[in-house]
């Protein structure tokens, strides 16, 4: 089997992870994988980082198991950024701290700023909920700085977390289409982030649907992310994700090293 790669992956420099890094580089090593990018937390508004990332110090971890394990697991640094299309200047002053190799971009305020992964989100009307998320999603994928567009319908996760009805990708098609023609215009990618799987649900995000549509839109760049939170989901359900890549037409995906993207084989 072709060894695979998770560029999305928490630690205790996130506020909702008490993982260890080397718990995780173990985590993955144990399931085969052959490269890794850790990509905490980077939050400005309206909740920060709470003080979890650290830049410096998450660098120097990095450093520490790279030292260690780096003979048997390629190992990136890299760091999601919440919403860095309304934060641009927060964002670059980071991204100058030291040599990040992947960003993934992700949206997990709705416009508006209402925190799409919390109750109250999921009380107002849902229609009107899920289209603040996407357009929230189509100004990311026109505006922020970012290598990959992370969980593009998270929504649908966190709904079913809730026990509401999610009735996407049909009805918000056209919002979804312009943020993928945005991303092949801009030479960014997606990912296929199989979190979800880890909670019992039946697909990953975003939908094979979507998946489709940024294929069909000229779509080339593509990364496997797990979103672990825990050292033990690091790589999970990546058969899956492998599956649904080659379904629409992928042959290779993609990998990043001082934010530039080469290529590898499935």
């Amino acid at each position: 089997m072709t060894p695979l790669r998770d560029y999305h992956i928490h630690t205790n420099f996130s506020c909702d992870s008490d993982a260890e890094m080397a718990a995780a580089c173990e985590a993955a090593i144990g399931r085969g994988l052959s490269e890794i990018a850790f990509t905490d937390h980077l939050d400005f508004g309206p909740d920060d980082a709470h003080g979890y990332f650290r830049p410096v110090e998450y660098l120097a971890e990095i450093e520490r198991c790279r030292a260690i394990y780096g003979d048997r697991l390629t190992i990136r640094a890299g760091v999601e950024v919440g919403e860095p299309h309304l934060f641009p200047r927060q964002t670059a002053a980071v991204l100058a701290l030291g040599d990040f190799d992947f960003v993934l971009g992700s949206a997990h305020y709705a416009d508006g700023m209402q925190a799409a992964w919390k109750a109250p989100f999921f009380e107002q009307p849902l229609r009107q909920a899920y289209e603040a998320y996407f357009r929230q999603v189509v100004r990311l994928a026109a505006e922020g700085d970012f290598d990959v567009l992370g969980h593009l319908d998270l929504v649908k996760r966190d709904a079913r977390k809730f026990g509401k009805a999610y009735d996407g990708p049909g009805p918000y098609a056209e919002m979804i289409r312009t943020a993928l023609r945005s991303l092949v215009v801009r030479g960014k990618g997606i990912e296929i982030n199989t979190s979800p799987l880890c909670r019992g649900q039946a697909e990953p995000c975003p939908s094979l649907e979507i998946l489709r549509w940024y294929r069909e839109l000229g779509g080339e760049i593509l990364t496997f992310g797990s979103d672990a939170h825990r050292p033990e989901d690091v790589g999970a359900d990546f058969d899956v994700a492998l599956e649904m890549a080659r379904a629409v037409g992928f042959t290779h995906l993609a990998r990043f090293e001082r934010r530039r993207v080469s290529w590898w084989k499935i």
